[in-house]
């Protein structure tokens, strides 16, 4: 029998019953030279029982399965394993092994093939155990280690370096230093891998001062062990030392840094928001090669971002030849942090591939546009990809239906959440406390002080607003002390805002100015406003014009200073007073904010054309003057005269 498999390779077409050597020689040439479904094909007219003998037939022939990205492949080599009897087999085992550790998108499926190997080595083990780390599931990796103890079989360092990984993914340093310990008894302490995964370790877990104890004990580090220190720097904010080490790598050392190390690196100058040092490494990046390298790229957008360079950012990133999903993320999370809501969604729609960060931040866009049905739109995008629960996602859902008023879907979200973090209990908290709910928001924080995380500024900042719009007095002074006396939380500008505002609407005004006078905030001009607009309904104008005359002497421009003043004259009867503020504020030149700007839906486009102009008018109310629409290009441009004083 002849078989075709290729032109230039027809002369391997007679495989020989009798001599079954040409066969195996005719496969192993085949996989040399990457022609593998050739191989595939002379497999299948083989006898299959005759190359039972030759596991490393199969082993080669998987390995090149891992080379060409085949799982398909790889599922068919599967079939003909378990049809040989060579499933049974260690060697072919654990590169079956390795071929659905590295190809299939199904770890599940993964651990049906761990589970059904006769024999299990080291190999084994470690390859079972650095998925779980990979996929995100480093528990289940602590719990394996466990099973493989009760087996008999002894860790190696790569088993040791996977354990490393997985404690330092889950905080879990004491436990980690456990294995340090096993590693330095075991004599593995001089081994890059194992030290990198250390460093990394310590890095992660704020104890940067070990990780560099340990760096500098290293006879040699390489580059890998040095990219790993400054990383650890830089998550510990310790930004001058990184950069330092990053120049010292080099001049020192004479060590070139990699796509890994100039990525860890702009990440230190971008958090530090040191731009010229930024565009300095910029420059070696340019030098050394590496435009190219998406991973390096992406950390320039992201510096460039984080340094208030938005438009550079965004040249890197319209140059960029390939962007994956870390890229738009990057982006996407620099329009965010801006303000510039619409072009984060107008970024989202024609962005390829989409990752879970890229849905939690487009989600926050629609919560800060108020764009519900936008919102609504990526939330559907996001069931139909299937099989996710995000905890980020989720709480950004809740976050966008409770500030576009739609509470109770929020609350059904937020119950229906396997796992919830701060920032979900913190959303469920101000959501409630924004739509008028304050007993809800606080059954939700004592809910959560029971089962959830600890409680964070954010979380008492909800807390406080809900009860200054509930009128719980007693009840939120408790909270306000709460925060310093049983949780060690310094209360913020924000925080003396709410309680201001809460004493203020129960006219207990005197206790107000009191609590400014306590704060380190003093001196901040927006205090004393809260506390003069509480005066405009305490109509107390003797207390509003002491208050007043304090803004205008911290910061004589303050708008806010005239125009609360002379509402609480108008509140009180006192209209020649309120026109003398009025033209007191003129003749200083004070003028108030820009005319705000906000969006509306109009078929399914959002448009940011709305522009709402606010003059001073004598009188009161709002006055509609005119209304023009440009139906062609589906805006609506709107003049709205508004007597604010």
């Amino acid at each position: 029998m002849k078989l075709l498999v290729g032109r230039q390779y027809s002369y391997l077409i007679s495989p020989n019953p009798k001599h079954p050597s040409s066969t195996h020689t005719n496969i192993l040439h085949l996989c040399k030279s990457g022609l593998l479904s050739d191989a595939l094909i002379l497999l299948n007219s083989t006898d299959t029982l005759k190359l039972a003998s030759k596991p490393i037939i199969y082993g080669l022939l998987l390995q090149t399965c891992i080379q060409a990205h085949s799982f398909t492949h790889g599922l068919q080599l599967h079939s003909h394993v378990v049809k040989s009897g060579l499933d049974t087999d260690r060697f072919v085992g654990n590169s079956l092994l390795s071929v659905y550790f590295k190809l299939c998108p199904n770890f599940r499926e993964t651990r049906k093939v761990f589970d059904r190997l006769l024999y299990r080595d080291v190999i084994s083990w470690t390859s079972m155990l650095s998925g779980y780390v990979r996929v995100g599931q480093p528990r289940n990796a602590l719990g394996l280690y466990g099973e493989m103890v009760g087996s008999g079989v002894e860790s190696n360092g790569f088993t040791l370096s996977a354990l490393i990984k997985a404690c330092s993914v889950l905080g879990e340093l004491n436990l980690g230093k456990g294995f340090h310990g096993v590693v330095f008894r075991r004599g593995f302490d001089s081994g890059h891998v194992i030290a990198s995964a250390l460093i990394d370790m310590y890095g992660r877990n704020c104890a940067s001062r070990d990780a560099r104890q340990l760096f500098d004990e290293m006879p040699e580090p390489d580059a890998i062990c040095w990219t790993s220190v400054i990383s650890a720097l830089t998550r510990n904010d310790l930004f001058e030392e990184a950069l330092g080490f990053f120049y010292s790598m080099q001049r020192i050392c004479g060590l070139a840094p990699d796509g890994f190390t100039f990525g860890t690196i702009l990440t230190a100058c971008g958090n530090s928001g040191r731009l010229k040092q930024g565009k300095e490494v910029h420059g070696k990046v340019i030098t050394a090669g590496f435009c190219g390298n998406v991973v390096v790229e992406s950390s320039l957008v992201d510096m460039y971002g984080k340094c208030g360079s938005v438009d550079e950012a965004r040249c890197v990133f319209d140059r960029m030849t390939v962007r994956n999903a870390v890229t738009w993320c990057a982006l996407l999370g620099i329009y965010c942090q801006k303000g510039d809501f619409d072009t984060v969604i107008e970024l989202f729609r024609v962005m390829g591939e989409v990752d879970l960060y890229s849905f939690g931040t487009v989600l926050r866009a629609c919560a800060g546009l108020a764009a519900v049905r936008h919102g609504k739109e990526v939330h559907s995008q996001y069931l139909r990809r299937g099989g996710w629960s995000d905890v980020i996602v989720e709480s950004a859902l809740v976050d966008l239906y409770a500030k576009c008023g739609h509470i109770d879907f929020a609350y059904r979200i937020f119950k229906q959440m396997p796992v919830r973090n701060l920032i979900s209990w913190n959303s469920m908290i101000s959501g409630f406390a924004q739509n008028g709910k304050g007993d809800e928001a606080l059954r939700i924080f004592r809910e959560m002080i029971k089962e959830g995380p600890k409680p964070d500024f954010i979380s008492f900042l909800g807390v406080l607003f809900a009860c200054s719009h509930a009128g719980l007095v007693d009840q939120g002074r408790k909270y306000f002390s709460s925060m310093t006396q049983d949780y060690g939380i310094k209360p913020g500008i924000e925080h003396y805002t709410c309680m201001i505002d809460l004493l203020g609407r129960a006219e207990q005004i005197e206790e107000a100015e009191d609590l400014i006078y306590k704060a380190d905030f003093a001196d901040d001009s927006s205090l004393w406003a809260a506390l003069l607009g509480a005066c405009t309904t305490s109509t107390n104008s003797i207390v509003a014009e002491r208050i007043a005359k304090k803004m205008m002497e911290l910061d004589p421009d303050y708008y806010l200073s005239y125009v609360l003043l002379a509402n609480v004259y108008r509140a009180v009867g006192r209209w020649d007073d309120a026109v003398k503020i009025r033209k007191l504020m003129e003749d200083r030149g004070v003028k108030k904010e820009m005319p705000g700007k906000s969006w509306i839906d109009i078929n399914s486009t959002l448009n940011s054309s709305l522009q709402i102009n606010y003059t001073g008018l004598p009188g009161r109310g709002n006055i509609l003057d005119e209304r023009d629409y440009d139906v062609e290009g589906s805006t609506i441009v709107s003049n709205l005269s508004h007597s604010t004083a």
